[in-house]
């Protein structure tokens, strides 16, 4: 019996599921990223430094700041310049909202059907409310310091062309203090949610601070032992091509599969959560150490209060006064990595005296996901292999659903 899911619906680009099993036996699967490849790393090559944030924002639509943040990193740290502790700090702030923003999307608009059996959002009147509340509150932060929500025009080497005053400041804590509730709701509405039985093997892996729970600078830290510098990162990362997918795997030299994204973070880093984030996992029950890669959903939620609590303390802290310092360009090479919505996110460049590429290499987070998201397929079929053809169908679109893939990242 052949089992083609052609089209995985509501994630972020094109994929597919297609496995067979006979004599009670699951004879192959595969998951087939099959949306074109973009070749950004091949036109990037002779683009001036300047001009690289804004072509890779576009390779996503839910996650630009991502990729414009650790491509000027990356940019920054080939030639030599190092931003203000200020510079940071609205970094951060951008990386945060876009975080929750993702989120939101994935839990209510993508995932939440699944376990209610509608179309989208059909008949889910007070969810789609929290829905609008919490997104135009977090929309408005990443527009504030961006200049707009998608795709930031302000975000530049060296840091932003344009802050805002202390009134607008204000008034984005305001909106976030409104919308707390909400996301205390989303936590309770994530848990409450029946999730199919899995455990994963994956190693987890993410980006932890000292102090702080990282997400644009640290060390990549898994929850097997391994602890070291971006710098150091083709000594632990390959990456490898199939032939039946546009997407690369990247994987860890001789080790197990890795997941990143929600839960790895939360695993890894629980203890340096924002308070309330940590009270709301503690309502529900929440244990750092799960492996089963549903709870993705549940992490994603308490992410979400941590991000609007940790936004509301560093907007009361930020004080943008040089916000923009001249970056001169020089020959070099640089490597960042951050922690875009779905896991880690690497930006490496080359860059010439005139600060033109020479080289460019991205990897996101759906390829670190790749294997280990096509692991547990096999496994959640195995495990339900008497199942009627249309159960099996299902139970892997969601599991797709439910690392939040981007498969339009996978394949930039």
């Amino acid at each position: 019996m052949k089992i083609n899911v052609d089209y995985v619906a509501r994630v972020e680009g094109e994929g597919s599921v297609k496995f067979e099993i006979k004599d009670g036996n699951l004879k192959y699967l595969k998951l087939n990223i099959w949306e074109p490849p973009r070749f950004f790393e091949g036109f990037l090559v002779g683009r001036k430094y300047d001009e690289v944030p804004d072509i890779v924002s576009r390779i996503c639509g839910i996650c630009p700041v991502s990729h414009m943040t650790t491509s000027i990193c990356a940019l920054e740290k080939a030639m030599g310049f190092t931003p203000s502790p200020e510079i940071k700090k609205i970094r951060d702030i951008m990386a945060l909202s876009q975080i929750a923003a993702s989120h939101l999307v994935h839990v209510y608009a993508l995932v939440l059907p699944d376990y209610h059996k509608v179309d989208m959002l059909i008949g889910l009147d007070e969810e789609i409310k929290r829905l609008v509340r919490l997104k135009e509150a977090i929309n408005n932060v990443t527009a504030v310091f961006g200049g707009r929500a998608l795709h930031p025009v302000s975000m530049v080497a060296g840091g932003f062309t344009k802050i805002p005053s202390k009134d607008e400041i204000g008034q984005m804590i305001k909106r976030l203090e409104g919308v707390k509730k909400d996301a205390l709701e989303t936590v309770k509405m994530a848990s409450a949610l029946r999730y199919p039985d899995l455990m994963s093997d994956a190693e987890y892996v993410a980006l932890s601070g000292k102090d702080v729970y990282a997400v644009n600078e640290g060390k990549i830290i898994s929850d097997s032992g391994i602890e070291t510098e971006v710098s150091d990162y083709y000594s632990y990362f390959q990456e490898e091509e199939v032939a039946y997918a546009n997407a690369k795997k990247t994987i860890l030299k001789g080790r197990a599969p890795v997941m990143v994204g929600a839960l790895a973070r939360l695993s890894i880093k629980f203890d340096k959560l924002h308070p309330e984030a940590k009270k709301a996992a503690d309502i529900i029950g929440f244990k750092k150490s799960v492996k089963n890669p549903f709870f993705n959903i549940i992490a994603q939620s308490i992410e979400i209060v941590h991000c609007i609590w940790r936004c509301i303390d560093l907007l009361e802290e930020v004080s943008p006064l040089d916000s923009l310092s001249p970056v001169k360009p020089r020959e070099g090479s640089g490597a960042a990595m951050t922690e875009a919505p779905r896991g880690l996110l690497y930006h490496e460049y080359k860059v010439n005296r005139l600060g033109i590429v020479e080289n460019a290499n991205i990897v996101t987070p759906t390829a670190y996901n790749f294997l280990s998201l096509e692991e547990n397929l096999k496994k959640l079929v195995n495990e339900n292999i008497d199942k009627p053809p249309e159960e099996l169908s299902l139970l892997c679109e969601m599991l797709v659903r439910a690392y939040d893939p981007c498969f339009s990242c996978s394949v930039h």
